[in-house]
């Protein structure tokens, strides 16, 4: 067992092992509380004194929920060396999650969603305070489960990280061999000398491989040996052949076939992974426009359509202030079914849109009519057949005045019904040319 002044932690309570500190589970001495505790080994002290402040220097900067907080610093009993305490997240890592293997093809898309979210908005926080992490991937970046039962993913691990602005370059080596720029691939892994220097967009390559494994569930380049075992066609791969694969100007952009992630989503996507996993420095995108077409994605709604011809569900993701007119020319897209012969069905209901209104207000003029109907509905039997505590019984002996009522009453009911059984006769006649089963919060497509 070690100990600070105000934690304790077990030697064998290991949660991580990396080149230069060791991470285990500690808990506080007087509260109980879990805390990761982060020990550095005999190798770290090998670095510059400012390298080995770095760390520290910069975990204090940040406070945001999706970087793992830092509590103290504190020195280790015996050898006095600084520790650091830090948030604890039992949830394991990003690569936790893609080992296991319902997520062999990669994350849910309402997963993977929010792997998105919070990854660019830790990493919108660092570059807020100029600081480039250089080791992004799936195992630093850390999960928890949130108040409300949805994943939280929180970026970690600092030790390379530092203070670097925009139009700033470092020559240093730091980062994972799978997720490393090229360039920094070559030099660190092949042993090539050459005289690139490196800016803070070397991040987004590392960002780009991870989303593109957690959307996939495998590298987007990888030697049939493996990306260790054979480090040249690796390199290789890396630097060439992505071009073809994701250069937006010589065709379609495609994730694997295997791939769990709608085509809606794929189509946002693609361009993104394109323009960062760009081997190229000065045709990498900035984190500028990184930031801003993400956040395109991110605030997006989705609206789910099952086409009755292709018995397929369609995953259309569109800004509420777009209109309906370019959420038809998005399904065709989709579908292949042009807007003129795309036919609606929502809650049961025909739905008819109007080209040029806001796709926000749809849904609550739908809503609305639904409870109109199913008020009118529940109306009947009530006005009809009184209920009581013993059952149904029809009253057997009325008043004149309350025959007078009744009978206004259900006049007036018989002529709101009309309407709505004219709504629901033309629906029957809609849906017996079609055998579908109605989806709650789904749109049913139908060709015209």
């Amino acid at each position: 067992m070690q100990s600070t002044s105000n934690y304790l932690w077990m030697m064998s309570d290991l949660l991580g092992q990396g080149a230069t500190a060791n991470v285990y589970r500690g808990r506080h001495k007087k509260t109980g509380d879990l805390y990761a505790v982060k020990v550095f080994n005999n190798l770290s002290f090998l670095r510059p004194l400012d390298v080995q402040m770095r760390e520290f220097e910069v975990l204090k900067k940040l406070n945001h929920k999706n970087i793992v907080k830092l509590f103290a610093v504190e020195e280790e009993s015996n050898t006095r060396h600084k520790v650091l305490v830090m948030e604890y997240c039992p949830c394991g890592s990003l690569y936790t999650v893609l080992e296991e293997p319902t997520n062999a093809y990669g994350l849910p898309e309402d997963e993977f969603l929010i792997v998105l979210q919070d990854v660019v908005a830790g990493m919108n926080h660092l570059r807020e305070y100029g600081i480039v992490h250089r080791d992004i991937k799936p195992g630093n970046i850390m999960r928890v489960i949130g108040e409300d039962g949805r994943s939280v993913y929180k970026l970690t691990d600092f030790g390379a990280a530092r203070e670097l602005e925009d139009d700033e370059q470092f020559v240093s080596l730091y980062g994972t061999e799978e997720y490393l720029h090229p360039d920094m691939y070559e030099r660190a892994v092949l042993r090539k000398d050459h005289q690139k220097k490196y800016g803070a967009t070397v991040d987004l390559w590392s960002i780009g491989v991870t989303f593109y494994h957690a959307a996939t569930g495998c590298l987007p380049f990888k030697p049939f040996e493996g990306p260790r075992k054979n480090k040249e066609v690796m390199w290789v791969l890396s630097n060439t052949l992505q071009i073809h694969t994701f250069d937006l100007g010589l065709g379609d952009i495609t994730m694997p076939i295997s791939c769990s992630l709608s085509k809606g989503l794929q189509s946002l996507l693609t361009p993104v992974l394109a323009n960062i996993l760009e081997a190229d420095q000065e045709k990498c995108w900035g984190f500028d426009q990184f930031f801003a077409e993400t956040s395109d994605i991110l605030h997006r709604i989705v609206v789910y359509v099952f086409s009755l011809q292709q018995a397929t569900l369609h995953h259309i993701y569109i800004h509420t202030y777009n209109t309906a007119n370019l959420f038809q020319e998005l399904l065709f897209r989709r579908t292949n079914i042009t807007p003129s012969h795309q036919d609606f069905l929502y809650e049961g209901q025909r739905l008819v849109l109007d080209p040029n209104r806001q796709f926000s207000s749809m849904e609550q003029e739908v809503t609305l009519l639904v409870q109109r109907v199913y008020k009118l509905l529940e109306q009947l039997p009530q006005k009809i057949v009184p209920m009581t505590s013993g059952g149904i019984k029809p009253q057997a002996y009325l008043s004149p005045n309350t025959l007078v009522e009744m009978t206004l009453g259900m006049k007036k009911l018989k002529e709101e019904m009309e309407g709505v059984v004219k709504e629901l006769v033309e629906n029957n006649l809609f849906l017996e040319s079609s055998i579908t089963v109605l989806i709650r919060g789904v749109i049913i497509l139908k060709m015209k």
